[in-house]
């Protein structure tokens, strides 16, 4: 089972699941009083506002990171439409929006809203881009 870490500042709760994570540092450098990875834990929900938090984890390209306000459920399923794929420059295939992803097999792998998927061939976590391509010199 994949791992799932969650942080919480009272209002909004972190969603973090380091298998999808693609390391951008989008969060690193967006939100550092939140997000640092010479810290344990490496997320403090404490450090910024809740806007500010929610702001920058919707700027997570994986989805690695997510959130739900406190005061709410997480989010549930949603039906499959308006999903978008863009192609990062010289990195993975980003799905957003509900997809129905199947392995090989035909089985379904879960994903959540937003998916970076490999395009470089080098992630040890198909189909699921681990940023391998950070380090094998994928161009694309």
């Amino acid at each position: 089972m994949d791992k799932v870490k969650k942080y919480s500042n009272g209002e909004v709760t972190i969603v973090w699941k380091p298998n999808l994570c693609i390391h951008s540092t989008n969060c690193v450098k967006g939100l550092p009083e939140v997000f640092d990875n010479n810290k344990r834990p490496w997320i403090n929900a404490e450090g910024a506002s809740t806007d500010e938090i929610i702001s920058q984890v919707k700027k997570c390209p994986s989805g690695a990171l997510s959130y739900y306000l406190n005061n709410q459920k997480e989010k549930g399923e949603q039906t499959m439409s308006n999903v978008k794929v863009d192609l990062m420059e010289n990195g993975p295939i980003i799905v957003n929006g509900k997809v129905e992803l199947k392995n090989s097999k035909g089985e379904v792998v879960p994903t959540d809203e937003t998916v970076a998927l490999c395009r470089c061939g080098g992630s040890t976590n198909k189909p699921f881009c681990d940023g391998t391509h950070n380090t094998n010199g994928f161009q694309g």
